[in-house]
Order: structure tokens, then sequence, then C-alpha cells
């Protein structure tokens, strides 16, 4: 039975638990067990939720995110049953402050502009229901906004992160209250504008006593700065500040970031403590955003549903499984009873009848079987469009994310855009438009990737009506090579925003191009259309890898890409080679799977290299790759040559 008492304990643990992540977030683990533990023990279901919560919250600032989402969805199951509460929009924050960690911003604006609209609509008289406090309204709001600004500080859009980051200033004066985690905030904004002397001041102002995460933040902002204005002492100096605060309270990725900037600092002073720091900080990387970090956070968030179908399709195999041997048994039987009556046919004619009547049962039961396992193979074929199915919606939903959620934000904006305009604010309505015009641009470039992206499938699945015949393999490589260059220096130039109108090809992409092509080889029978589209293919990809490590490497570098052709026995190999970054070990199995691309977002829609491996599949043929981190890569395609 739930009483008072135990409620009030409940309240007063999670109370103690609330402030401590910014401080300790092992302390605030053990208050949020303490509360769970009890709140289970009376059944008292709201207080269980509010431990999972907080308990949510201290993994976010361990930089744990697969568990801290965990917490948040056992606590989001309990406040889903009225989401227009205040606690169901907490929970709907806390996943963007997780999703913005991850560097999901699609996902991340999402949930805190579901976040804030929810605590903006609910009113003053909730507020201060709640905690009795006249303030409290202010305050609220003060903290929505703090979250929306850190999540556009992360998405690295100053602008608007400022313009938040002056209404959290704004409603703190009205309560004559001062956020100790501010100037942290506004330092890193000024520092991605690159205004270091407004940084640096930020940085250097105190903060409250006992919140040592943020004296730490703070520490590292002056060493970022210091690194900047080539002040290396001063900058070890308070890197090496932050890296022992962190350390104390065990914050992951404050550990990361002061131990990656102590070991850039350290490059050209010590490198044997370079390479130290350079350890820590890689493990640490490796644990907070490795590949596997993503896949069981994804997992977490989709447990649930993925419970429910391995359920159902538990069922229905055993259910399967039971027609199957019913089946067979029956079978069996008949086909015993089939023999022992052929065996008695020569003493018993008049059990002729019978037989046929035995063994027209065994054709209907064999029909029955065959129907059965047509349906089988049915219900495979359909999990396996539902696996494509799902690989599309997630390919596509990220970017439509970012079309609706910055199409919500300009309508918020436009809103106070005439606000201002109706004040006569006008310098606030010019940073208003700029936000617009901004996040329009966003809307465009999204919209064009998600346009891509269905282009991309569509190409992928289209089944080419054209004929094989005998092209000169050497010749068509030849043509496409040209193709694919020119191509990409015209792109690269399009891209480029530092070269002006008139300006010479001096000033876009260069590439050597090495042909070594088999005279002996030829003519070999294929589809030329198709194996055009995958020599075009691994062409783009050879001068993408080689472009981008240019950008890398400042002198000495020579991007060069090759070609050659060689016939071996009945085969027919041709080779795509370039010298650029290579591909990582772990992605090599992985490359030729729909979806997977070692490219930036927005860059690359992963269904070239599964188009081109189907293509070369399809002509009998085999398509491999061998390569070497920071050396290049190496294409092969092998075709029959008869």
């Amino acid at each position: 039975m739930v009483t008072p008492a135990d409620t009030g304990q409940i309240k007063h643990l999670i109370h103690s638990a609330r402030f401590w992540p910014y401080i300790s977030p092992d302390s605030a683990i053990h208050y949020a067990d303490l509360s769970i533990e009890l709140s289970k023990k009376i059944e008292y279901q709201y207080g269980e939720a509010n431990g999972n919560f907080l308990k949510a919250e201290a993994y976010l600032y361990k930089g744990d995110y697969a568990s801290g989402l965990y917490y948040n969805r056992l606590a989001t199951e309990v406040f889903t049953a009225d989401e227009k509460s205040l606690e169901f929009a907490y929970c709907e924050g806390q996943k963007g402050a997780f999703f913005s960690e991850l560097g999901d911003f699609g996902r991340a604006i999402s949930f805190i502009t579901k976040h804030k609209s929810i605590v903006f609509s609910l009113g003053d008289s909730v507020y201060n229901r709640m905690t009795e406090e006249v303030e409290n309204t202010y305050r609220m709001k003060a903290s929505r906004s703090y979250e929306v600004a850190k999540i556009f500080l992360a998405a690295k859009i100053t602008d608007s992160a400022l313009y938040y980051a002056r209404i959290v200033d704004e409603l703190n004066q009205k309560m004559d209250h001062t956020w100790s985690a501010m100037p942290v905030l506004y330092g890193d904004i000024y520092f991605l504008k690159k205004d270091y002397v407004h940084a640096l001041a930020s940085y250097r102002l105190p903060v409250k006593e006992n919140y040592v995460m943020d004296s730490a933040k703070n520490f590292l902002g002056r060493a970022k700065v210091y690194r900047q204005l080539s002040n290396e002492d001063s900058a070890i100096f308070y890197a090496e500040k932050a890296y022992t605060i962190f350390s104390t309270i065990r914050f992951s990725k404050g550990i990361m970031e002061a131990s990656e900037l102590l070991s850039q600092i350290f490059e050209r002073k010590d490198l044997a403590e370079s390479n130290r720091f350079y350890k820590i900080s890689n493990a640490l990387k490796d644990s907070l955003y490795s590949k596997e970090k993503i896949n069981q956070v994804n997992s977490i968030l989709f447990n649930e549903e993925l419970r429910r179908l391995d359920i159902i399709a538990a069922e229905k195999a055993a259910r399967n499984r039971f027609r199957i041997w019913s089946l067979f048994g029956g079978l069996f039987t008949m086909i015993v009873a089939g023999i022992l009556l052929w065996i008695n046919i020569q003493h018993k004619k008049s059990a002729n009848k019978l037989l046929q009547t035995e063994k027209k049962n065994v054709e209907h039961a064999l029909e029955h079987l065959k129907a059965t396992q047509a349906q089988l193979i049915q219900s495979e074929k359909m999990a396996s469009l539902g696996e494509i199915t799902s690989g599309i919606a997630h390919e596509i939903q990220n970017p439509l994310n970012f079309v609706n959620n910055f199409s919500e934000i300009n309508k918020e904006l436009s809103s106070e855009l005439e606000e201002k305009l109706e004040k006569g604010n006008y310098a606030d309505a010019k940073l208003l438009a700029k936000d617009i015009r901004e996040n329009e641009e966003k809307i465009s470039h999204h919209g064009k990737r998600a346009d891509a992206i269905v282009k991309n499938m569509l190409q992928h699945s289209i089944t080419t009506a054209g004929l094989k015949e005998y092209v000169n393999i050497s010749a068509l490589a030849d043509e496409f090579l040209g193709i694919a260059y020119h191509a990409f220096q015209a792109g690269f130039r399009s891209k480029d925003n530092s070269v002006s109108v008139g300006a010479t090809a001096q000033a876009g992409f260069h590439a050597t191009t090495i042909k070594d092509f088999d005279k002996t080889i030829g003519k070999i029978n294929i589809i030329p259309q198709d194996i055009g589209r995958v020599l075009l293919n691994l062409f783009n990809n050879a001068f993408y890898a080689v472009s981008e490590k240019q950008k890398q490497v400042a002198t000495g570098y020579e991007p060069t890409v090759s070609v050659i052709t060689q016939r071996k026995a009945n085969q027919v190999e041709i080779r795509v080679k370039d010298n650029g970054n290579g591909i990582p070990e772990k992605f090599i199995d992985k490359i030729f799977q729909p979806f997977f691309t070692t490219k930036p977002t927005g860059r690359g829609t992963g269904l070239g290299l599964s188009m081109a491996y189907d293509i070369v599949k399809a002509h009998g043929g085999e398509l491999k790759v061998t390569s070497i981190e920071g050396q290049g890569s190496e294409f092969t395609i092998i075709l029959n040559s008869n």
C-alpha cells in the first residue's frame, strides 16, 4: 500500500538525485537506484519512473548513451499515459539531448521541438502548482530555451544558438538568477564563431561553488582559445586542469576532449605525452561513438518492437513446424498402409479398391504439403521485403526529419519575426530573417538529399533490357574513365565557391590517370551499358577518395587513379586503383551492402557499390576489393572472356 510517508521518502531521494548528475553522475545513480528500489517495494510506479528518468540523465553526463536511452525508455513507458504532461515532455527533451550527443541532429531537433512545445503550452498555473514557486514559469522556459541553444550549438548553427542563449539570459534577469552553465555556453558559441576575445571573456566568468563540471568545461574552453592564440603553455595548464577534474568525476566525454586537445598541443613539445593522451582519447572515442555503440543504441530504441515481432514469428514457426510434421506423419502412415496393401494384394484381390482410395489420399496429402511449402517460401520473401523496406525507410527518414523539423522551426521564427517587426525591433528581426533563410537552405539541401536517395533506389531496381554484345573492354574502360574524370572536375568546380567566374581549370581538381591495357584481350560478350555503369561508379569513388586525401595533405601528394585490364586464362580482369585514404579494415566486409557508405551524410546513398556488385554477379563474374588504410584501394572486376 502506498502511504504519504513512503512517497515523501521517495520524493526526497529523487530531489537528492536531481542535482547530482552535474556534479557526480555516480552519486545521482546511487540515489536514483534507492528511489527505484523503494518504489518497487510499495508498487509506486510514478516514483519508479522518475528514478529511471534521473538515472538516464546521469548516464547522459557519463557518456553512456546506450544505458541512458534504456532507462529513458523505461520512464517514457509510464509517462506516455499522458503525452501532454510535463514528465512526458522531459523524457522527449532528454531523448533530444542524447541524439544531439550522438550527432543525429535531425532526431535531436525533432524531440527537443516536441518537448519545448509541450512545456510552453502548459501555462503558468501548472508550473506554480508543481513547485509553488512564483518565478518557476521563467525558470522552466529558461531551461527549455537553454536545451534548444545547446542543440543548435552542437549542430554548429551558431546564430540560432546565440539567439536562444540571449533568451535564457533575459529570463534569468527577470528571476535575478544566474546559471553556472551560461559562461560555458556563451564561450563555446563565440569559439565556434572564431571570436576568441569574447570566448575567453566568457570562459573566465565565475561558476557556482561545487559545480565542478562547469568549472572543468570553462578550463577546457580557455585551453582551446589559448591554443588558437598560440599560447601553448597556458593551453596545457588549463587543459590539464580540465583533464584532472573530468577524471575525478569520471566524465568520459570530457576526458576524451581534454586528452585529445593535450595530444594535439604536445605534438610539437613532447611526442611521448602526445601519444599517451592520443591513446586515451582514441579509446574513449571508440567507446562513445563506435559503430557498435550506435547499433546498441538503435537496438535499445526498437527492442520492444523486435521482441514482439520475434514472439509472433516464433508462434508462427511453431505452428508451421507442427503442420509440417503432422503432414509428414500422416504421409508416413499412408505410405506404410499402401505398402502393406500392395503385399497383400496378391492374396486379397478384393482389397484393390481400398488401396486405390489410400493412393488418392496420399496424393492429396502431397498436394497439401506442396501448398504449405509454397506458403513458407512466400513468408520468407515477405520477411526479406520487410528488411529492405525498413532499410529504405531508415535512409529516407533522416533527411525528411530535417525538412519537417526545420519547417516547424521556421513557423515559430516567422511568428517571432512578425512580433519583432510590430514592435519595431529591427535588429532582432534581421537575426530572425537570417535564421529563416539558413533554415530554408537546409530544407532545400535535405530535400535534394531525399530525392537523390529515391533516384538511386530507382536506378538500383532497374532491370536492364539491354542485350549482350562483343565489346572491347579496354576501350570501354578508357571511355568511361574520361567521362568520370571530366564530370568530377565539373562537379568539383561547381562546389568550390572560391573559384571565380572565368577562372582557369588550374583552380579545380586534377589527378594523374594511368592506363595499362592488355591488347591481347580482344572483345568479350557483355551488356556494355551495365558494365559501363559499374566502371563509372568505381571511377567516381576513386576520384572522390583522392580528392578527399588531397584536402588533408598540404604538399607532396599527387592524386593518382589507375585502370588496368589483363587476360588470365579464360577470364578478364579490370582493376581500378587509387592512392587515396583507403577503406578501414572493419568496413571491408560491409561496403557491398545496400545503404552502407563510408562517405559523410549527404555525400553518398550507399547504393552505388551494391548496384555494381549485383550487375557483375548477373554477368557471372566477381567484384572484389583490397585496401590499405592510409594508402589506397583497388577494386577488381573479373569477367568470363568466352
